[in-house]
């Protein structure tokens, strides 16, 4: 199922909240019209009409699928905890009694998400299959001369390794943005980048999956 920005907006008012979802800020209408209540009108009224042609409203009622992903949705928004990776994943773990299961937000084309909920080992495992430098993470070497914090401007990291693959994780924890790393891969090395503090050191690739475990807080 396929949803626009405003559609999962929609389902987020029909949850009485209001405010902005972790990592997916609420649309405007117009650019640079930054009054709240036109805006959140007007996202209700296309939200509404998205949700009608998905099927998910019908003769001007939610039906029990879209309850589902309203319930999905409330669960992402009251999480404490949230995960952005590389601008296209939101995710929300521990959204269950047990802790083990995520609530995904996956941008999938120009303002198109499809909205799940999964077991946090199953996302860490789709994201190891699917991110080009988690595929060929264990064929990477520790950089040993580098192996220690360093400062690196950011503009520098992206004059010389703009054209390398990365990873960035952006967390968000109590509404409050309290991390941005990013992991990248040159000549065969593994390294990580402290975006806020703007130092940079190599890792090995048990580092990386151990960090990766810890920051979402995957439950087996």
């Amino acid at each position: 199922m396929i949803f626009t920005l405003e559609a999962l907006y929609t389902l987020h008012i029909f949850n009485n909240y209001s405010d902005d979802l972790a990592f997916l800020p609420l649309p405007t209408a117009i650019e640079g019209n930054e009054n709240r209540k036109d805006n959140l009108l007007w996202v209700i009224e296309k939200g509404f009409e998205d949700l009608k042609e998905m099927g998910l409203i019908v003769d001007n009622r939610p039906t029990e699928e879209c309850v589902q992903y309203g319930a999905y949705l409330k669960e992402y928004h009251e999480a404490n905890y949230h995960c952005q990776i590389d601008h296209l994943l939101s995710y929300a773990p521990g959204v269950d009694e047990f802790k083990r299961m995520a609530v995904i937000i996956m941008e999938v084309g120009d303002n198109q998400f499809q909205l799940d909920r999964a077991g946090s080992a199953v996302f860490l495992a789709f994201l190891m299959e699917m991110h080009p430098v988690l595929q060929e993470v264990d064929d990477t070497i520790k950089d040993y001369i580098h192996s220690q914090w360093e400062e690196e401007a950011l503009m520098r990291l992206i004059v010389r390794h703009g054209n390398e693959e990365a990873l960035r994780i952006r967390i968000n924890e109590f509404s409050k943005d309290t991390q941005d790393i990013i992991y990248l891969t040159s000549d065969h090395h593994l390294y990580e980048y402290d975006v806020s503090k703007q130092m940079r050191r190599s890792i090995d690739s048990e580092q990386l999956k151990t960090q990766l475990i810890k920051k979402l807080k995957v439950r087996m």
